[in-house]
Formats: structure tokens, C-alpha cells, sequence
């Protein structure tokens, strides 16, 4: 990997403190009164003709779709509304994931997946949160975004510049409200994963380019639960008490920063 520029670190820097910054803000302005509930879409990443990374005979789409449906009874038992992009071990392609995610009405959408480091990539280990950036130039976000996407070669296309000016400023607009909820979430949530687990990467706030994370309506982050190149992750998402403690952490910084959400409008 090619040493990051001066100016990526910079806003690698920045960005990170701007989410953390967002996280602080939605602790203070959530207090005990109960919002609305709020409608969650869980989206465990890959499926069907898709494994995801592989490590010794674990698939990657396996153990998101139960972990999503374990994250799914959690949230069902704090009175939020909770839907799955997918429920069974089926190849959905990601721009229906964020059609799905619309026409459930959701008010956030958490898409997990857990990486496997290339080999001779060096190790890693803990979660990770993204947001959407579709500038992203960091090698390794790049890379993962490929890996993650590589069943889809074509997704994600941007057309916003074939015709419709009017629908290219309503869709910025629309990000000028939805990117920062995000960041705010991403913090919020990497918060809580640090206080209930402390299984966190060493760089745990990121960008990258996700098709998954585009709908400009709905605010989005990609958690990556941990790196299945890491023995250690491998051990954390077969024991039932860590997933426990991880769905748990997700529950309470949805429902925080929701909370924050509602309390501002």
C-alpha cells in the first residue's frame, strides 16, 4: 500500500474528529424521552452466489445474515421497527438493497459485513464504521469497496448527469441533510462498540465509496464487525456473548442517535 499524501491524512484526521465531535452532540441532546421508533433496515452484506471473504471454511454471507438476525430480535425487543435486505442465503444486488431499504420506509439502514485482509496485507483486527465518500482515494478503502462489490462489477453506476438538473440538486440537497446524520451515527456507534467490547480497529471511523450507502434519503453506515483474517475476530463472532454484546451497542447507538434526530427537528 502507497504511502497517504500529506493532505488524505489531513482530512482522514478531520473527518474522524468531526464524527466524534457529531457523537458527543447527539449523547448530550438524547434524554429519557422515548422517540417514535424508529425503522431499521439491517442489511448482512453478500449472499447466494456471493460468499464474501472466505477463511477456513466460514463465508462471510453466513455470519452476517445470522448476526443481522440475531441484531434484528435486539432491536424488535427495544420496540424499533426492523427489517432485513435479506433473510436467507440470497444473491441481492446492491442498488435493490437500497430500493428494498426505501419501500420499507426506514429511517437508517446498517449494512454489515467482515473483511479478509489480502494476504501480505499486513493485520488488522476490530470494527470499523464507514460513511459515504464517493471521492475516496485511500488504497485500502478503495480495496475493500472491490472486494466487497466485486460479484457487481456495474453497480453503482452514476447517472445523475443524464439529464435531469432538477433531480441533481434535489439529490444534493438531500445530502446536505442525510451526510451528516450519518457521520453522527458512525460515531454514536463506534462509541458504544468501544464501551461495550473495546474490539475497535486502530483507525475506526472511515470513508469509502459503498454502493449500499448511497440512497441520499436515508441515512447509512457499513460496519465492518471485524477482519476474518484476524483469529482473534474469527473467536469474537462465534461467541454468542460477544455478538450479544456487539448487537447491544449497535441497539443503544441507533436508538441514541435517533433519539438526538428526533429531539432536533
Amino acid at each position: 500500500m502507497g504511502a497517504r499524501s500529506p493532505g488524505q491524512v489531513a482530512r482522514a484526521i478531520i473527518g474522524a474528529a468531526l464524527a466524534l465531535c457529531l457523537a458527543d452532540q447527539v449523547m448530550a441532546q438524547a434524554d429519557s424521552t422515548a422517540p417514535a421508533a424508529p425503522r431499521v433496515m439491517i442489511d448482512p452484506g453478500h449472499g447466494g452466489k456471493d460468499p464474501g471473504a472466505e477463511v477456513d471454511g466460514l463465508r462471510e454471507a453466513d455470519l452476517m445474515l445470522q448476526f443481522a438476525r440475531e441484531l434484528q430480535a435486539v432491536f424488535l425487543e427495544s420496540g424499533a421497527v426492523v427489517g432485513l435486505t435479506r433473510e436467507t442465503d440470497e444473491f441481492v444486488p446492491l442498488n435493490p438493497r437500497i430500493t428494498r431499504t426505501r419501500a420499507f420506509g426506514a429511517d437508517v439502514l446498517i449494512s454489515l459485513h467482515a473483511d479478509r485482509l489480502p494476504d501480505g496485507a499486513g493485520a488488522a483486527s476490530g470494527a470499523t464504521v464507514y460513511t459515504l465518500n464517493p471521492d475516496e482515494a485511500d488504497a485500502a478503502s478503495a480495496g475493500l469497496v472491490a472486494r466487497h462489490e466485486r460479484a457487481e462489477p456495474l453497480a453503482g453506476a452514476d447517472l445523475s448527469g443524464a439529464g435531469d438538473q432538477v433531480a441533481g440538486v434535489l439529490l444534493d440537497l438531500a445530502w446536505q441533510e442525510t451526510a451528516p446524520a450519518s457521520i453522527a451515527l458512525a460515531g454514536v456507534l463506534i462509541a458504544e462498540l468501544a464501551a461495550r467490547t473495546g474490539d475497535v480497529s486502530a483507525r475506526p471511523l472511515r470513508t469509502a465509496n459503498f454502493t449500499v450507502l448511497k440512497a441520499p434519503d436515508i441515512p447509512s453506515v457499513l460496519v465492518e464487525l471485524g477482519f476474518l483474517s484476524s483469529a482473534q475476530d474469527r473467536a469474537n463472532m462465534a461467541d454468542p456473548l460477544w455478538r450479544a454484546a456487539t448487537q447491544a451497542a449497535l441497539r443503544d447507538g441507533v436508538l441514541k442517535w435517533w433519539a438526538a434526530q428526533v429531539k432536533s427537528r
